[in-house]
C-alpha cells in the first residue's frame, strides 16, 4: 500500500508532508533506496539540491573567509583564487642587451599589494613566484617606460623552469618620452614551474614608478596573475 502522509495538513502534497517545525536530533541521509542506505554527508559539508525528481547531494562549499580575491569554482569547489599584485616601488634602470641575451628580472617589482599565497618575492634586483595549482591564469601587465627611439623594448613572464616567454610584448618604441607597454591575457601555467617579469632591449631603459603630468602622478606600472580555472 502506498499514500501520502501530513503533518498538520490534510491535503499533503509529497509522501511526507510537514506543516510546521521540524527538529531532527541525528544525521541526515539523502539519494538511498531499498538495498542501500543513504549518505550522511562529512562535517562541514552543506545539502545542495539536485532538482525535482533528484535526491540532494552534500558538498564541501567552505570557504576560507580570512583570505582575500575572488572566489571561483573548480571542479565543482569553490576556491579563492590565487592572486598576486605588484607594483614597482621606485623607478627602475635596465641595462642594454643583445636580442639573444636572456631577459633580465625586473628589479624594484616589491610593493606588494596582494600575494594571498604568499608565492612572490621581489627584491631590488630580481623578482620570482609560482601558482599552488595548475590552471589558466588571467595576465594583466602595465608598464611605462623610457628608451632610445625605434628600439624594441620586451617586457613579459618568463617561465625560468624552461627558459621561454610565457607572454611578452614587444613595441617600437616611438613616444618622445614616455611609452606605456600592457599585457591582457590568460595562459596555461603549472604549479611545478617558477616564473619571474622581465625586460629586455637593445638600449639602456628606465620602468616608471610614478605617471607624470599637469593632472598630477600616481602609480603606473603594475603587474597581475590571477588564476580564473
Amino acid at each position: 500500500m502506498y499514500s501520502q502522509f501530513g503533518i498538520n495538513t490534510t491535503t499533503p502534497q509529497k509522501t511526507l508532508h510537514v506543516n510546521g517545525d521540524l527538529e531532527v536530533d541525528n544525521e541526515i541521509s539523502v539519494g538511498g533506496d531499498a538495498q542501500t542506505a543513504g549518505d550522511s554527508g562529512l562535517a562541514g559539508q552543506t545539502l545542495v539540491s539536485n532538482g525535482p525528481g533528484q535526491p540532494p547531494v552534500w558538498k564541501d562549499i567552505s570557504l576560507a573567509p580570512d583570505q582575500p580575491g575572488t572566489v571561483i569554482v573548480v571542479n565543482g569547489q569553490f576556491l579563492i583564487a590565487q592572486e598576486i599584485t605588484v607594483q614597482i616601488s621606485a623607478d627602475y634602470s635596465g641595462q642594454a642587451s643583445a636580442n639573444t641575451a636572456i631577459p633580465l628580472p625586473i628589479g624594484n617589482l616589491n610593493n606588494e599589494i596582494l600575494d594571498n599565497n604568499n608565492t612572490y618575492s621581489g627584491s631590488a634586483t630580481s623578482n620570482s613566484f609560482q601558482v599552488v595549482a595548475d590552471g589558466v591564469y588571467q595576465i594583466y601587465v602595465n608598464m611605462q617606460l623610457t628608451t632610445t627611439a625605434n628600439t624594441y623594448p620586451m617586457i613579459g613572464i618568463w617561465d625560468d623552469t624552461t627558459g621561454s616567454w610565457v607572454t611578452n610584448v614587444n613595441d617600437l618604441f616611438i613616444a618622445g618620452n614616455f611609452q606605456s607597454y600592457t599585457i591582457i591575457t590568460s595562459v596555461p601555467m603549472f604549479a611545478s614551474r617558477t616564473y619571474s617579469f622581465r625586460a629586455q632591449n637593445t638600449a639602456n631603459y628606465t620602468i616608471k614608478q610614478l605617471s607624470g603630468g599637469t593632472t598630477g602622478s600616481g602609480p603606473v606600472s603594475q603587474v597581475t596573475v590571477r588564476r580564473l580555472k
